[in-house]
């Protein structure tokens, strides 16, 4: 979709961590580079704990586990609910140049990733959605506890204080014990579709980006960006999102933290340092730890939110895929 005008500032969180999401998409489906398809059986990686997962399949993942943070925050909710207001005829507000986006959008809505398929997604891979997902659904309960070992892992290199830019020994242990751990983990979890569905992911992120970040709809909201969008679609439907900034903050760092274990997975076999401390990925694992502990607060003394007014997407193409 095209015809976005995004605000510079207020936004560009979202715009950088985007782009990166779609690079690391663009290098985990690049012709020829190996997936680990059902259908061609495992991939053969040095490390065993590897075995069923590739360093594609984590890029996809890091970007997946971003749209999994971006799903609460509303980008893609506020779109979809903002089509089925416009499409039914309820919604009183003047889309003006966005009208077409929108109206392409609805046409569009049965060929996505529905929201209730992007939460089992996000569940089986991540262990929680922002949504509801089937009492008997994949849920992947242990991904949460592995991620923060990983992270506190990392941010506890320099708990020695001494000059060695590695930490010690010990440190480099507990990191490299957590990495394997949690590379183990997405690979029970995830399947050869992974890195497919990352991209479609993406592109639907992408649209739903150019809608609430148009101009006409920051207009027609008087919305100083593409939250106070989110906001405005969230009042005139009778529903609310989460605050957005923790979810972008901590979505970002994981996607950061799982892409730097794409780079080191054949390397967990191997002796030696696996990590320094001053590597940017520490900086990005403190960063996920401070925004989950600022959701999880946040989750505890807030009400639950109440659900979006109108029609029921149809079935989408989706619904088998990746199960």
């Amino acid at each position: 979709m095209g015809g976005a005008l995004i605000a510079p500032v207020a936004d560009a969180l979202v715009a950088s961590a985007l782009g990166l999401g779609a690079q690391l998409v663009a290098e985990a489906t690049v012709p020829g580079l190996a997936f680990a398809l059902d259908e061609l059986g495992d991939i053969d990686i040095p490390d065993p704990v590897a075995a069923r997962i590739d360093k594609a399949q984590l890029r996809a993942l890091a970007t997946l586990y971003l749209a999994a943070d971006l799903e609460p925050a509303g980008i893609i909710p506020a779109v979809e609910t903002l089509a089925a207001l416009a499409a039914t005829g309820a919604l009183q507000v003047d889309l003006g140049a966005a009208e077409s986006l929108v109206a392409s959008w609805w046409r569009a809505r049965n060929d996505r990733i529905s929201e209730v398929e992007r939460n089992a997604f996000f569940s089986r891979l991540f262990g929680t959605s922002s949504g509801p997902v089937a009492a008997d659904a994949d849920r992947n309960f242990q991904f949460e506890d592995g991620m923060l070992e990983l992270c506190e892992s990392l941010y506890k290199l320099d708990e020695l204080g001494s000059d060695d830019p590695y930490g010690g020994l010990a440190q480099q242990a507990r990191v490299r014990a957590g990495a394997r751990a949690l590379i183990a983990n997405l690979g029970e979890a995830s399947s050869g579709s992974t890195a497919f569905i990352a991209q479609e992911v993406v592109a639907t992120l992408k649209d739903a980006f150019a809608i609430v970040g148009h101009a006409s709809l920051r207009g027609a909201f008087a919305a100083r960006d593409l939250w106070g969008v989110v906001d405005g679609i969230a009042r005139i439907a009778h529903k609310s999102f989460r605050r957005a900034a923790p979810y972008i903050r901590r979505g970002k760092a994981g996607m950061i933290v799982i892409s730097w274990l794409a780079e080191v997975s054949e390397q967990i076999g191997e002796s030696g340092p696996l990590v320094e401390i001053g590597h940017p990925v520490v900086g990005s694992a403190i960063d996920w730890i401070e925004a989950t502990l600022d959701i999880g607060e946040a989750q505890s003394s807030a009400p639950a939110a109440p659900r979006a007014r109108g029609p029921a997407p149809a079935a989408s193409p989706w619904s088998a895929l990746g199960a």
